[in-house]
């Protein structure tokens, strides 16, 4: 939001250059900075237009005659609009222009030029630039543009946080600025029209009251629409608006002083003259004032007639009740509705405007009467109009102003130090916050333009932002009872993710939201979003790899080859056999591309395989984390050759090359690359399950090799796992150390294993019949289940 600090000096006195007002608003929650209307532009100064000639050998320049109060010059100009007469800013030879542009003397087409007559967006005053400035009569010739009358533009650029609506105004601004610095604040002018007694009037309802508690309307006639007075124009230009004309230049006047929007119909396109405030019917359609046509449905809130829509309410009006060059006689609204509603509406449609803003962030419901009687009176000064109507209040259920305790008590310890009790009723009273202190209690009641203060809390951050927290000693410890919590949640997963950077992976946070064709993916059915920002952003996403695999293609087109990626986080999508449909899941997922060595003088180049992604996920969940871990050979959409994983029984998820039909789908340029995606919900158990101390055992480790010859398509892992079996307690570890192929040795469509056994016993030495008897067993059922026989 701009804003202009000459506009601010309607309210408090500003003695501060606008660099230092900056400094003091950021100070107290309003982060400010100067916009390019402060910068200075040395050399430009008020001149006379004496004549204005056409130019000899181009149609459209004028070769102009200018006066600066001591010299004359000449000057070609191209403006349309400039004449003899008229004060300018001029830029003399020498001057520099914003942009660092330096005036020098030129020839154009032949005739000599000394100096600029300047337009608004060359003095970065606006984006006007289809003519020249033109400055009132009563400026001195030769002064300083700057210092006799650029200041007007004077403005600050404030980056308001959504919960401070009521800074959303010059008023609300220079109340902050009153009170920062304990000057006075003036009031806002209030002035009422006599009403009318022959009790004419609008019928005004509304089917829900929640959608608007309250909305003011009443009639004016006599309305000359044209160009708004030079003052107003200057305001708003000021403010960085551009002038309409005088009507709805009120209406955007009002917005900006106060804060609260109002709109003006024109009433005779109100055509069953009554008001009535409703939700929109499905594709019900309205076209807007910028001449957009929509299809509504029920999350809209519009103002109609008593059948037809008139405006979007709190956000823009409609076309068909728009003022114009013909209009006469006008309806006056000054609402205030609920800025859940608002929101909705207005990020439904993806229509934000001024009012919706400042609707949607929580107006002044008490605002809306002086906002109204403004607009009016300005209506009355500026346009000619009169009211003749009965003013409408409808109010059908007030709101109470909320009321909150402050103990001092509690500000010393939040703040951890002293601050005088006048001090905070100084603040206080300048925030607008009625008090009264009883046993060191302040009873407050809170006004109803800051519906941001709820809590205590509030209070005493409002406290603190106004009397600095550069204010507050540092050095000044804080003593209280130490409330140990777990901070964090998610801790339980640190073992998993120190691990997985451990192994050279990098961990990423990405976007948890999707397009419709990525969240299909999984063939899962994804959880779509109410209000989505824009298409690629509507379903939340039902897997990690999409977003994983993006950022892969990223890595790969900058140079990046070889890299090992992980991610944690949700993922969501609908199971509608289940109770709650919709399914939350807290998922791991990883992705591995390149080599895992690089060529060197100590070694030669080795690639990423499955086997590495394999060989990790059994590093940490089966070594490091005691799990029973396995894998079974299964289909899946996202893996060509995919294993399912297996934790403790539960299927957690699946790893394998990534599909390339998904890499197709998702038109990224990736060749081969391996991934994982665990769902970490069923396991959350045994991660954080307290780790027992086991006593080193002493006896010593017993080694068998055990070569079996079996089929070419038998995975090594049937037989590791009957090893296992069968060994039970006994069995410490079992290593795959040799891979055989020979078709006249072994036979044909053949293989050879040599597997590595260890044994060792909790408590006693195992002896060679011990060790006999169990590779025996393992010899004959894996003969038995398997056709897997002891090489001769």
């Amino acid at each position: 939001m701009i804003i202009s600090l000459e506009w601010l000096q309607d309210f408090v006195n500003i003695n501060e250059s606008p660099q230092e007002l900056s400094d003091i608003l950021s100070n107290i929650g309003l982060e400010a900075e100067t916009t390019d209307t402060n910068v200075e532009t040395p050399g430009v100064i008020i001149a006379n237009v004496e004549s204005a000639e056409k130019h000899p050998n181009a149609d459209k320049l004028k070769i102009c005659m200018v006066n600066d109060g001591d010299t004359i010059h000449q000057v070609i100009c191209g403006a349309p609009n400039v004449e003899p007469g008229q004060l300018v800013p001029f830029a003399k030879i020498g001057s520099v222009l914003p942009g660092n542009f330096k005036i020098k003397k030129v020839k154009i087409r032949g005739v000599e030029s000394n100096g600029m007559i300047c337009s608004e967006r060359e003095l970065r005053i606006s984006d006007e630039h289809e003519g020249i400035m033109v400055l009132p009569d009563n400026l001195k010739l030769g002064d300083d543009f700057k210092s006799s009358y650029g200041y007007k533009f004077h403005s600050l650029e404030l980056d308001i946080t959504p919960n401070r609506a009521d800074a959303f105004s010059h008023y609300g601004v220079a109340r902050d600025i009153a009170c920062a610095t304990e000057r006075k604040l003036k009031n806002l002018e209030e002035k009422k029209t006599v009403l009318p007694s022959d009790g004419f009037k609008i019928p005004i309802s509304s089917e829900n009251i929640e959608d608007c508690p309250r909305y003011i309307g009443g009639i004016i006639k006599n309305i000359k629409v044209g160009p708004s007075p030079d003052w107003l124009v200057q305001k708003l230009k000021s403010a960085g608006h551009r002038s309409i004309n005088n009507v709805v230049d009120i209406s955007n006047y009002v917005l900006l002083e106060m804060g609260h929007p109002t709109h003006i119909f024109d009433y005779n396109k109100i055509l069953n003259k009554k008001i009535l405030i409703r939700r929109a019917k499905k594709n019900e359609p309205i076209t807007t004032l910028d001449g957009q046509n929509f299809k509504l449905n029920n999350d809209h809130l519009v103002i109609t007639d008593g059948k037809h829509p008139i405006a979007l309410a709190g956000v823009m009006g409609g076309e068909n009740s728009a003022v114009s060059e013909q209009t006469f006689e006008v309806f006056v609204e000054s609402a205030y509705f609920n800025p859940i509603t608002i929101r909705k509406g207005s990020k439904n449609l993806s229509l934000t405007t001024d009012a919706s803003k400042r609707f949607e962030r929580g107006a002044d419901p008490n605002g809306c009467l002086k906002a109204f009687w403004r607009v009016v009176s300005l209506l009355e000064e500026v346009c000619g109009g009169e009211l003749i109507s009965e003013v409408i209040d409808y109010h059908p259920n007030p709101i109470s102003q909320i009321k909150i305790s402050l103990r001092y008590s509690e500000i010393i310890s939040v703040l951890g130090c002293t601050i005088e009790k006048q001090k905070i009723e100084t603040i206080l009273s300048g925030l607008k916050i009625a008090y009264k202190l009883k046993n060191d209690i302040y009873k407050c009641t809170i006004p109803s333009f800051r519906p941001d203060i709820n809590r205590e809390i509030d209070l005493i951050e409002e406290i603190v932002r106004i009397y600095g927290i550069s204010s507050i000693p540092s050095n000044t410890s804080l003593n209280g009872v130490l409330q140990y919590g777990n901070p964090d949640p998610e801790s339980y997963l640190d073992p998993i993710k120190n691990s997985f950077c451990a192994f050279g992976f990098h961990q990423l946070f990405l976007n948890s939201l999707d397009n419709g064709m990525v969240a299909d993916l999984t063939e899962k059915v994804p959880v779509s979003m109410l209000n989505p920002l824009n298409i690629e952003m509507s379903n939340l996403r039902t897997s990690l790899l999409p977003g994983l695999l993006k950022s892969a293609d990223y890595n790969i087109k900058h140079g990046n080859m070889n890299f090992r990626l992980f991610e944690i986080g949700q993922i969501h999508y609908i199971n509608s056999s289940l109770d709650n449909k919709y399914v939350e899941n807290k998922t791991i997922a990883g992705i591995i591309h390149g080599n895992e060595k690089n060529t060197s003088i100590t070694s030669k180049e080795k690639k990423e395989n499955i086997l590495n992604l394999k060989g990790i996920i059994v590093s940490i969940f089966r070594k490091k984390l005691n799990m029973n871990l396995k894998f079974e050979k299964e289909n899946h959409t996202a893996f060509l050759s995919a294993r399912k994983i297996i934790i403790n029984n539960h299927e957690v998820g699946y790893l394998g090359e990534v599909s390339s039909k998904w890499i197709k789908k998702l038109k990224l340029d990736l060749t081969t690359i391996y991934g994982f995606e665990l769902n970490i919900s069923p396991i959350k158990e045994m991660i954080i399950k307290k780790k027992e101390f086991t006593k080193i055992n002493s006896y010593p480790i017993v080694q068998r090799d055990l070569n079996l010859v079996m089929n070419e398509n038998l995975e090594a892992g049937n037989i590791i796992n009957l090893i296992f079996k069968i060994g039970g307690r006994y069995v410490l570890k079992v290593n795959p150390v040799n891979l055989f192929f020979d078709e006249q040795a072994i036979g044909k469509d053949k293989k050879s294993i040599t597997f590595s056994i260890f044994f060792q016993h909790p408590s006693k030495t195992l002896e060679d019949k011990d060790v006999n008897s169990i590779i025996n067993e393992i010899i004959n059922i894996a003969d038995n289940k398997f056709s897997a026989k002891l090489r001769a």
